[in-house]
């Protein structure tokens, strides 16, 4: 939400770095996770479709975002995405008992 919200491009790219190495510190457990409980032979088929999925989601997401944009304006649609990204945090942190691998 910050980073739609400043001017100043030193600070929005110093906050795109740090997004970055945060969704960077999301994917490596993510990855462990799918890794540690999809068994091999299926760890393919499991991949392919988290990559289909995400790749429809975000076409359709970007085609949303894009009317967004031209309806309300650049920094409402960022400040609408990190609320969007709270409310996920939320409900995961909630929910966080579904992420624990059983050994």
């Amino acid at each position: 939400m910050v980073f739609g919200m400043t001017s100043q491009p030193i600070i929005a790219l110093m906050l795109s770095a740090i997004i970055g190495l945060c969704s960077q510190l999301k994917n490596i457990p993510q990855q462990t996770i799918v890794q540690r409980s999809v068994s091999t032979d299926k760890l393919v088929t499991v991949y392919t479709s988290m990559g289909t999925v995400a790749t429809g989601v975000f076409g359709v997401s970007s085609l949303l975002m894009g009317i967004l944009v031209d309806l309300l304006g650049v920094r409402i649609v960022f400040v609408f995405s990190g609320l969007l990204l709270l409310v996920i945090s939320l409900i995961a942190f909630k929910n966080k008992r579904l992420f624990v691998l059983k050994s």
